[in-house]
């Protein structure tokens, strides 16, 4: 299959989740996340707003906004497409952006570059089980970990993909400017790659 097709394909295998699927998932994850990241405190650790189908992170925001820094991302477009990262609290205003999907409503000045992060949380739309995952298609996180290729070895930001388990594909093409993850994290199992 191509990969407009695996998309094509997963997509419509998560939005036929059910609301109650969706909901003991989000529950699971946020209970795997907790074991993923018992020692860390205030850390932080981007996450995401689910759209269309994606594992919501909401249950595992909510616990976790008293322990960590949370940072949800936001469209940045001077020159290149790209996602900034921007402090979320219970003040945070929100807008759509471009795409329609609600994100911050944050000046980029005040808001951090991919590099400054300890851990990213990543929707996705599949995963295989060498760390390779097929996002939405707009290389918005690709481009926003481009500095993650230049180097074999990266302590920060730890990359961490989020996703039902029926979204696991047998084995996804790698582009090279793909940027791998370092854990997978289903309602089922949390998986290690390359730490």
């Amino acid at each position: 299959m191509q990969a407009q097709q695996i998309r094509q394909h997963y997509r419509q295998l998560r939005r036929s989740l059910t609301s109650n699927q969706q909901q003991a998932h989000a529950i699971a994850v946020s209970e795997q996340l907790d074991v993923l990241l018992k020692h860390k405190r205030n850390t932080k650790i981007a996450a995401y707003l689910a759209t269309q189908a994606e594992l919501s992170l909401n249950p595992w925001i909510a616990s976790a906004a008293e322990i960590q820094q949370i940072f949800l991302p936001m469209l940045y477009e001077p020159i290149e497409p790209r996602l900034r990262f921007a402090p979320y609290d219970e003040n945070t205003r929100w807008k759509s952006n471009r795409f329609g999907i609600i994100e911050p409503d944050t000046h980029w000045g005040k808001t951090l570059h991919a590099r400054q992060l300890d851990i990213i949380l990543l929707p996705l739309v599949a995963f295989d089980r060498r760390g390779h995952r097929l996002g939405m298609g707009g290389g918005f996180y690709d481009r926003s970990l481009a500095f993650r290729t230049q180097r074999q070895i990266w302590k920060k930001p730890l990359l961490v993909g989020i996703a039902h388990s029926c979204q696991e594909h047998p084995g996804l093409h790698s582009n090279p400017w793909d940027v791998t993850l370092d854990w997978m994290v289903t309602e089922q199992e949390i998986i290690p790659f390359s730490v």
